[in-house]
């Protein structure tokens, strides 16, 4: 079981992703286990299955991420773990170490997400708001959403599939979100909690628990560290 990791960065970011490769190689991280990605890398098929996908619509609205972060996933072994951060945040010492215990302590594990600090509804678009179920309503006004700048993913068939599933829902709602005027929402995030409620193996890091006994994947990124 290898460690891999990755970032996404468009022309803006190049820099500070250079400056995320430093980090992730301070930490033992071998060149090839470091897979940097920016929009060029995004191919024909993406492109053909959104054609207006853009850095003004966040490339299909996030569809970019859940389609290249399985690209990743299909070439590397089987059971090696993907780590994924936005490109402004910085790895810290102990992340690996975090990651490989909590994976070994459960099987069944196959994506590890830290929750943000507001409900899921604060920032849940209008396109699930008229489409969701009153259960899935309130469970999002309920429940912290994802914090999708911070992915860690465990190569398996299940996962392979989540992240299609994950892709495939968000090039959905990004055709919908063609209607609306909604740059602030983060449809990768209220996807992937809907995905949440339907796969157990999808675990969310308590904000809570993060806060008062500093404990969690938190605990190992400095957020936001190369803005």
């Amino acid at each position: 079981m290898e460690l891999h990791c990755c970032s996404f960065a468009s022309e803006g970011f190049c820099e500070v992703q250079k400056k995320q490769k430093n980090s992730f190689l301070k930490l033992g991280f071998k060149p090839k286990q470091i897979h940097l990605y920016n929009p060029e890398k995004l191919d024909n098929e993406f492109f053909n299955s959104f054609p207006r996908a853009s850095e003004i619509n966040r490339y299909g609205w996030f569809a970019f991420k859940p389609y290249f972060l399985k690209s990743i996933l299909d070439e590397i072994n089987d059971y090696d773990i993907l780590v994924y951060l936005d490109a402004n945040d910085q790895p810290l010492e102990g992340l690996q170490k975090y990651i490989l215990k909590t994976f070994k302590k459960n099987k069944d594990l196959d994506i590890l997400v830290p929750s943000t600090n507001y409900p899921n509804f604060n920032f849940l678009s209008n396109f699930h708001k008229n489409n969701l179920s009153i259960e899935l309503l309130i469970s999002s006004l309920l429940n912290c959403q994802p914090e999708a700048g911070a992915l860690i993913i465990r190569n398996s068939n299940r996962s392979r599939m989540i992240l299609n599933a994950w892709y495939q829902i968000t090039l959905l709602h990004a055709h919908e979100l063609e209607k609306y005027d909604e740059l602030k929402t983060r449809w990768d995030q209220e996807t992937l909690f809907i995905l949440s409620r339907i796969y157990k193996s999808i675990k969310l890091e308590s904000w809570f628990l993060y806060k008062l006994k500093g404990v969690g994947l938190r605990s190992f990124i400095k957020f936001e560290s190369f803005r």
